[in-house]
Parts: C-alpha cells; structure tokens; sequence
C-alpha cells in the first residue's frame, strides 16, 4: 500500500493537502475527508498515526481503509488533468489558422535541412501539409 499524508491545511486557503508517495495535490476536495478536529494523518503502508489540533493524544491505526484517500485523490487528480486539457483546447480554438500554422511550422534552420538533404519538393510537401490543414478562412 502507498505513503500516505494528509494534512488539513493545504497552500492555498481553504483547501487541505493530501500526498501519495511523491505526489501531492491541494483541493478543497479533501478539506472535508476527515473529522475537523483531526490535524494530520499519516500513514507508511501499514500502519499509521492520527494527530489531532486539540490535546487528544495522538492515534496509532493499522487501517486507513474507510477514508479512502487513494480513490479521492486519483478522481481530483484526473479532475486537474481535464481543466488543463481544456484550457489548451480553448487556447488552441483561440488561436486565428496563421498562428496554428506558425506553431506547427519546423523551425527554420530544420526546413532548410529538409531541403538540404531532400530537396526543394520535400520541403514544399512538409509546408503544404500544414497549410491544408490550417486553410485560410
């Protein structure tokens, strides 16, 4: 089973952090996982402690099974990916068809290259793909 930390305060306000192995994500998804007065839990595969904000000593526990971090945290981290897959997508969508086609373009001194070593007719090829598939309006 992995490393597991959670932390109710995370970077950002109102959010709490949750780190599996190496990988952490902070999200008001995970503020309300835990009981408020729980502080931090941490768990190292098979066993763990809970500490608490208040003087309740802190609590040994040999399952952390019913919080089911691992599933929270594979959701929001997919949630993530999805925002910034959109964002890109709204970039892209933005962007008029001479700008698509500047950023698909090889770099100049790669276009000479390809005309270096193939030829005039190859390089056109190369062009003329990017062209077609980024026509003028």
């Amino acid at each position: 089973m992995a490393k597991i930390t959670y932390v109710w305060e995370g970077e950002t306000v109102d959010t709490a952090r949750l780190q599996i192995d190496n990988e952490t994500i902070d999200s008001t998804n995970f503020a309300s996982i835990v009981d408020s007065n729980i502080h931090a839990i941490q768990w190292n595969g098979t066993s763990g402690e809970i500490e608490y904000k208040d003087d309740t000593p802190n609590k040994e526990i040999t399952d952390i099974s019913s919080y089911d971090f691992e599933a929270k945290f594979a959701t929001e981290k997919q949630a993530i990916a999805d925002a910034e897959a959109k964002v890109e997508t709204d970039r892209i969508s933005a962007m008029t068809y001479a700008e698509k086609r500047e950023a698909e373009y090889p770099a100049i001194g790669d276009q000479l290259d390809d005309i270096y070593h193939n030829g005039i007719d190859s390089w056109k090829s190369t062009i003329k793909a990017i062209k077609d598939k980024y026509p003028k309006p």
